[in-house]
């Protein structure tokens, strides 16, 4: 009895025994399981990260990288500190939206905005060029802006120069449909002749202190040049005014609520001088880079042209 009961013992004991060691067989299993997908997680991650670093990127939005570059330009434009810790935040909501916007391009070229859309197409035209003229945008030399002057001297040399006084009639007819008009003119044709006729043997100033009524604008009393003319009156007066000789009388000349009587003092061409070319300095820089902006843009469209495969149909109807 003692015999078999020692027996039963032994043998639940290595039950047990063996029940222990499957378990903890099993709990090794579960741990080294564990501790590799915690490794693979982690190297996946140091893995991600360091394609983004290798690739200085910031994100990935759909296989498309969001570089660094473009992020601390997008930050920079906003006015975001991008060396303060304090900015940090603001740093993580700036890459949020430029996440949210390059899925939104995305989109729109999955839709062919691109192509389809008028006003898309308008916009990226519009960048294009405006990367085409940024690129080189080198300032000329001295030398190289003189020769440009030189080339083009006629295109900056200065307009006559003109010193006029005036006598002003105003209008009978002012807030009328007819101001302006034959009529209008006719209905003041008795004041002009009296002013002509005083003007036969009187000054022309004795005159205007007779006759000149208050107007909106006037010509100053010194020599101005025919730009500056065109400032106080209109393209077609001034191109009236022009073609009097020095002392003429004009005929009367309309202009905005009556007529002007000119007289010319005198009339001369500007000379150019040593130190005309620093005068027009700016005027000659900026159509110089213009003239270059618009040669780049027309050697680029011809390189695009060229290198491409355009096929033309006929647009006239079969």
């Amino acid at each position: 009895m003692k015999y078999l009961l020692h027996y039963n013992l032994k043998i639940t004991v290595c039950k047990m025994k063996s029940k222990v060691d499957h378990n903890f067989f099993l709990l090794i299993i579960a741990i080294i399981v564990g501790v590799s997908l915690i490794i693979y997680e982690l190297l996946n991650e140091s893995f991600d990260q360091l394609s983004l670093e290798a690739s200085k990127s910031v994100a990935t939005v759909n296989g498309q990288s969001i570089s660094e570059e473009q992020f601390l330009k997008y930050a920079i434009n906003l006015g975001a500190n991008i060396d303060s810790e304090d900015d940090i935040n603001i740093l993580e909501l700036l890459l949020e939206r430029m996440i949210e916007e390059e899925l939104l391009v995305q989109r729109g070229i999955e839709l062919s905005l691109h192509k389809n859309d008028i006003e898309v197409r308008k916009t990226i035209i519009q960048q294009v060029i405006a990367f085409i003229i940024q690129v080189e945008d080198a300032q000329p030399d001295e030398e190289e802006l003189i020769n440009y002057f030189q080339k083009n001297i006629n295109k900056y040399k200065p307009t006559e120069l003109i010193h006029v006084n005036s006598i002003f009639v105003e209008s009978n007819n002012e807030g009328s449909i007819l101001l302006g008009s034959e009529y209008d003119f006719k209905s003041q044709k008795d004041l002009f002749d009296k002013i002509y006729s005083q003007l036969s043997f009187k000054s022309f100033s004795e005159v205007k202190n007779e006759f000149n009524q208050p107007q909106i604008v006037e010509l100053p009393n010194k020599t101005i040049s025919l730009k500056d003319c065109r400032l106080y009156l209109n393209n077609k007066v001034c191109n009236e005014i022009i073609l009097l000789e020095n002392e003429e009388i004009s005929q009367p000349i309309f202009y905005q609520n009556g007529y002007f009587i000119f007289q010319m003092i005198e009339k001369k061409r500007a000379e150019i001088d040593d130190n005309f070319f620093e005068k027009v300095r700016d005027k000659v820089l900026f159509d110089y880079l213009n003239q270059k902006d618009d040669q780049k843009l027309i050697d680029y469209i011809k390189y695009l042209k060229n290198n491409a495969d355009i096929k033309k149909y006929s647009l006239s109807p079969k």
